[in-house]
């Protein structure tokens, strides 16, 4: 990569992690169509494209999380129990998850990854005013089942559509485990760190000898891309924290909708 090259992905970080500590994703959903558009214009081949795409925004993800995630437990947003809960339950499925990615098809991966996270969009999106209001404060801890099933779907959600799971665990904690929608945000900022950790290192494992690897890749993941994003994104991500802190959460919820279904709408037509 050439050294302009580099310093461009350095400010898409900055971007994806001002996004990632706002909403408490991370922000693997702006990067994977960032590099699929990167890898296309480089003639990498069809056959490791997306997959590399993927692999490459979760380890980006991995440095998003820690860094929003710091913000978040500063603001006292940050529910460590449901953390761990939901980081190493979705480890379960994450690895797994990963093996089965790597069997699909680019465009399958696309397609499961628009329609999982339109889905919940759209209910947070539908949700009424006075019913938001009602999650402004925690009224009970969320129970271990519940915690334990949203880190059992964030780990396959992350594996395949390369992102730490936020985009699910958010809606998921909010909408079924009725925790407010800013403390949702900074559990998910630090959970994405354990679940994106354990989804990267599928797909380290299972591209590792794939004929078709780009320069400068460990398995499924660019380690030149990656660094370069990850090193914007730790600029950024507490300041979109800090933001997200400021911000009223139903107006915060509908921005949170709206972003991730244009993104789905990109992804699925593309």
């Amino acid at each position: 990569m050439a050294l302009s090259e580099i310093l461009v992905f350095v400010m898409m970080g900055c971007g994806v992690g001002f996004l990632g500590g706002l909403f408490g994703v991370g922000g693997g959903f702006v990067m994977v169509p960032i590099l699929i558009l990167s890898y296309e214009y480089s003639n990498v081949s069809p056959s490791v494209l997306t997959h590399t795409a993927i692999g490459t925004s979760l380890l980006v993800v991995v440095f998003s999380g820690v860094a929003s995630a710091y913000q978040h437990r500063k603001q006292g947003n940050v529910d460590w129990r449901a953390v761990l809960t939901i980081g190493f339950s979705s480890a379960l499925t994450a690895l797994g998850a990963a093996r089965l990615a790597a069997a699909l098809s680019g465009r399958h991966l696309r397609v499961a990854f628009a329609i999982i996270v339109m889905a919940a969009a759209i209910r947070m999106l539908t949700e009424s005013r006075a019913k938001a209001e009602k999650k402004f404060e925690l009224k009970e801890r969320p129970k271990t089942a519940g915690l334990v099933g949203v880190g059992l779907v964030a780990g396959v959600v992350s594996a395949l559509a390369g992102i730490g799971g936020g985009v699910v665990t958010v809606p998921m904690m909010y909408q079924i485990l009725n925790m407010p929608l800013k403390l949702a945000i900074g559990t998910s900022s630090a959970a994405i760190v354990i679940t994106a950790l354990f989804s990267v290192t599928g797909y380290i494992v299972n591209g590792m000898g794939h004929p078709d690897l780009i320069q400068w890749s460990l398995g499924f993941v660019d380690i030149q891309r990656g660094l370069a994003l990850a090193l914007g994104t730790v600029f950024l991500a507490r300041v979109g924290a800090y933001v997200s802190f400021k911000t009223h959460p139903f107006l915060l919820r509908k921005l949170f909708a709206l972003f991730v279904i244009l993104i789905s709408i990109y992804i699925l037509f593309k």
